[in-house]
């Protein structure tokens, strides 16, 4: 695995995090109140077909702070063939409008990342602005649905992003999931997760995602989330 992919790799992780509704890579429309923050981490395991296999791990907090909007901020490192790659990402939510029982709620999400290569430092990567939508389709079964653009500085490129997720609530806390996404120029992925939520403030989860093509790559992840 090229250096500059483990690099992107790890801000993949970092971005996930960001995310409100992990262990999905799908956007969610909700926005923490003003205050109210979230400590989230998880580990990774990514292999891609005839690649070697690669490790990493993220750490993310967030807070609201107040005007329907949170920013939250995450690093992320990833271990391969003994290379590492890090990612920084900034991002952050705005509610434009909030969601009922009956109303879709709606939110733009943005972020700015950075990739770090072995003895380099900390560059521009990736920007992004992300429409989000999440409406509850019946009692316990909620839909997310995301359309976005992201800009590549390595790639000199910009692509359109797209993100469709269903969530279920199955009883004693836990929550099934299950999300395609992909962009304009690569192979769609297809992800399986799962959140149990013992406590109110705590959760752990876990998530499986594949993507298409005589190269997939296969990511399995497994984390946890503490509000204060």
């Amino acid at each position: 695995m090229k250096i500059r992919h483990l690099a992107l790799l790890s801000l993949t992780l970092a971005a996930q995090a960001a995310h409100a509704g992990r262990p999905l890579a799908t956007e969610d429309a909700d926005v923490l109140e003003r205050g109210a923050c979230e400590w989230e981490s998880f580990a990774a395991h990514a292999r891609a077909d005839g690649e070697p296999s690669a490790r990493g791990w993220t750490t993310q907090v967030g807070c609201g702070i107040g005007w329907r909007s949170q920013l939250a901020l995450a690093y992320s490192r990833a271990r391969s063939d003994g290379v590492t790659g890090e990612g920084l990402l900034l991002g952050g939510k705005t509610q434009l409008i909030p969601r009922d029982d009956q109303r879709t709620g709606w939110t733009l999400a943005w972020g700015l990342a950075g990739a770090k290569e072995d003895g380099g430092s900390f560059e521009h990567e990736t920007s992004y602005l992300n429409l989000v939508a999440t409406h509850t389709l019946a009692e316990g079964l909620t839909g997310h649905a995301n359309l976005g653009w992201v800009r590549s500085e390595s790639a000199d490129a910009s692509s359109t992003t797209w993100n469709l997720a269903l969530e279920k609530a199955v009883g004693a806390g836990v929550d099934l999931m299950g999300e395609v996404y992909g962009d304009d120029r690569s192979d769609a992925w297809l992800g399986l997760g799962a959140r149990w939520t013992p406590h109110e403030r705590f959760s752990v989860n876990a998530s499986w995602a594949r993507q298409g093509g005589s190269a997939g790559t296969t990511l399995w992840t497994l984390g946890f989330k503490l509000a204060f």
